[in-house]
């Protein structure tokens, strides 16, 4: 038997062992960290929100971004949104946490394209990170977290504008090589910058750098030409803007609320910024290798004036691409530090480590690019850098599957989707409110929206598209996991939610725990219209306020709703004639009783007391309810 042999084409074999190693990454990812594992913070209602969207029929200007805020590009979970919609596809915590877990470590084959001596490297030291570090587990696999769709977004981008550079600058570039890289350029740029407003400066420091680099082998006229790689960051940013406008002004002009984050510069508070930020790089053990990377980017800059000074400096050289790539790696980690410094909004959320994540990523990525640089600055070891590069990231790759840490459970996953099943088994449709960590965990595990989630008035509202619906509802569910309002054991016996008022119904209407279903009546029937004086001036929260409530028809007995964050201490109502009627507080409200008397109650005069009021305090409305004498 005659058996012919052909060569394997070259770097066929290369290509395929990196596919397997991205293959196995992705296995492990998938067996380890998905919804459910305490790994990634189990199941909450900010993961509940990714899967929510995902299932949405609805397409407008709100579905632009992350439900509620204008931070997290949403073109994710509009591509699954697309998908259902011509497929009838049910997104489930699990299946958007493989579309997420895939993405995230396609920036393994990203990174791989950024260097060809230390792309294997730099694409070992990512997965090493996703397996290995805690915090990149939560950041990167958490559906509730961006950085797993935006890191991936920012390398493709770095590497399709590192491929437009070089065929700008090349002498032999045809027109149809720098039209494909530019769209893909602009793709990825757009991707990045909607994902997360930060990755327009660091692609910025990405393209300045490495034009550097291209531009001082270039000829002469084709240096300018480079300048144009700044038209794809450019539509990348200018989309991200105008969308994100267009999301503020639908959002007001729909819900009354822009949902804009506060971008300004934290101006007066930069030095204590400065202290809190670098503390939290210090708090993770992978602060110390950011440094390092910092550290060896200084080296990579001296090596390269001292090689423009020697008139010795040749870009083409790896060395030299080496230290080029090690700069602008540190660059973009300086970068991010420095706009988590800078802006008001962090500083607002606590200085979070979670805002340093591209600064870590960037900096340990430095410091393994700036490890291939030294192996190839030693004479002894140049013409065996490439291969070390390969073996550390083969060793690298081994260590962090074997070193991973088992999956573990938490059960809140499986116990939500067990409740949530119950209850749309037993009540079909219904409006379900609560906190917003009560709520939207559950009402995401229906795909087909029949628990229509909505926050109750005070609390962090994601779904304000949904309120119209509390107002009409004859019936609501109130659910009870962490108890943000009143407890599964003591529910409000009244709800005054966005100017709806209800009454508890069954305290345990339905009972799976850790959750607990209330269910109240709509009230609305009994509702008796008023007018106050001052009309616009009174609030709860001023303490020795005064108002006065005038019923346009008297009332035997009836029940003053004033739903308010405010302490009942000190607060009185009376009638005109001085008749005192009882102001209860109960969570989120003010129960004004008004008990039949001589003469029925044609108006109550509210007094709150004089002591202060929390910072959080606020006041939403008021309602009258005729109740049976």
């Amino acid at each position: 038997m005659l058996f012919v042999v052909r060569r394997i084409p070259r770097g066929t074999l290369p290509t395929g062992i990196f596919l397997l190693a991205w293959g196995s990454l992705l296995v492990q990812v998938l067996l380890h960290f998905a919804p459910g594992n305490a790994a990634v913070t189990g199941w909450n209602s900010d993961a509940s929100i990714t899967v929510l969207q995902s299932n949405d029929p609805v397409f407008d200007a709100f579905r632009l971004y992350y439900y509620g805020q204008d931070r997290i590009g949403a073109w994710p979970w509009l591509l699954a949104q697309g998908w259902r919609a011509l497929t009838g596809f049910d997104w489930t915590p699990w299946r958007v946490f493989a579309w997420q877990a895939t993405w995230a470590c396609i920036a393994c084959l990203a990174l791989r394209g950024l260097q060809q001596q230390a792309g294997w490297l730099l694409a070992a030291t990512f997965g090493a990170l996703a397996l290995l570090s805690p915090l990149f587990q939560v950041q990167l696999f958490a559906l509730s977290q961006p950085f797993g769709w935006q890191l991936t977004a920012l390398f493709l981008a770095w590497w399709a504008l590192m491929r437009l550079l070089r065929h700008l600058g090349g002498p032999s570039s045809g027109p149809g090589a720098v039209a494909r890289w530019a769209a893909a350029s602009v793709l990825f740029c757009t991707l990045a910058c909607w994902t997360s407003p930060t990755s327009g400066p660091l692609l910025l420091v990405a393209i300045v750098v490495e034009g550097v680099r291209v531009g001082l082998v270039s000829p002469g006229r084709r240096r300018w030409a480079l300048l144009a790689a700044l038209v794809p960051l450019a539509a990348g940013i200018g989309f991200e803007s105008a969308t994100r406008h267009f999301f503020h002004r639908f959002a007001k002009k729909q819900f009354g609320h822009a949902y804009a984050t506060q971008l300004k510069v934290d101006k007066g508070f930069l030095a204590e910024n400065a202290r809190a930020m670098f503390g939290r790089l210090l708090e993770d053990p992978l602060g110390v290798v950011v440094l390092v990377g910092l550290g060896l980017a200084v080296v990579a800059a001296v090596f390269l004036v001292l090689q423009l000074r020697r008139r010795a400096l040749d870009p083409r050289r790896p060395q030299e691409e080496l230290a080029f790539l090690t700069i602008a790696l540190a660059g973009g980690a300086l970068g991010n530090a420095f706009i988590a410094t800078v802006v008001l909004h962090v500083r607002i959320n606590g200085h979070d480590i979670r805002y340093l994540v591209p600064t870590f990523v960037l900096g340990t990525l430095a410091a393994a690019s700036g490890l291939s640089l030294v192996l190839h600055l030693v004479p002894a070891l140049r013409t065996r850098a490439a291969g070390l590069s390969v073996l550390a990231a083969g060793g690298l790759f081994a260590a962090s599957h074997l070193l991973v840490q088992p999956r573990i459970p938490e059960p809140t996953l499986e116990l939500a989707q067990a409740a949530a099943d119950a209850v749309v088994a037993r009540a079909g449709e219904t409006v379900l409110l609560g906190g917003y960590w009560d709520t939207y965990l559950l009402g995401a595990l229906d795909p087909e929206h029949r628990l229509l989630s909505v926050s109750v008035d005070g609390d962090y509202q994601r779904t304000p598209f949904w309120i119209p619906k509390v107002r009409e509802a004859q019936h609501i569910l109130m659910a009870f996991f962490h108890g943000y309002l009143g407890s599964a054991e003591a529910p409000a016996p009244w709800l005054l939610q966005y100017g709806a008022p209800f009454q508890l119904e069954d305290p345990r209407w339905e009972v799976h725990p850790p959750f607990t279903f209330a269910r109240y009546r709509n009230a609305s029937s009994q509702q008796v219209p008023m007018r106050s004086e001052p009309e616009k001036t009174f609030t709860p929260c001023e303490p020795g306020a005064t108002v006065t409530y005038r019923f346009e028809q008297p009332v035997e007995r009836g029940l003053l709703l004033v739903s308010t964050h405010a302490p009942t201490s000190g607060a009185e109502a009376r009638a005109a004639d001085g008749t005192e009627a009882r102001v209860e507080g109960v969570p989120h409200l003010w129960l004004v009783h008004l008990e039949r008397g001589a003469t029925p109650w044609r108006e109550v005069t509210l007094r709150t007391g004089s002591t202060s009021r929390p910072e959080d305090c606020w006041y939403r409305s008021t309602a009258l309810l005729r109740l049976e004498p």
